[in-house]
């Protein structure tokens, strides 16, 4: 459990591998979707952060007036959040003709 994170007096969260899990699952989609829009709208975490879950982990308590508990460093956290910020393009249009 890398980053667990209070919301009010009875509501926590904990992040793991890039993904929020909560008793409250409306919360948990909540966080999930927030993390994926601050992601693509801002890259999320910088490359060289030495702890990207833990990035996250600031960013969604800031948004969610939440408070950070308990944060262990996770070794393989680097490579969720390479792949989570990857350009994702839309291909609806046939591509041009090679001239």
């Amino acid at each position: 459990m890398p980053s667990l994170i209070r919301i009010g007096r009875k509501k926590k969260a904990f992040l793991r591998r890039g993904e929020w899990f909560c008793a409250d699952r409306e919360l948990e989609r909540r966080l999930n979707r927030e993390t994926e829009a601050w992601i693509r709208e801002t890259g999320g975490p910088s490359m060289n952060d030495p702890d990207p879950e833990k990035r996250v982990a600031e960013e969604m308590s800031a948004r969610f007036s939440a408070c950070l508990s308990l944060h262990l460093p996770s070794k393989d956290s680097r490579s969720v959040y390479l792949a989570r910020r990857q350009m994702r393009l839309a291909f609806s249009e046939e591509p041009l003709p090679h001239q």
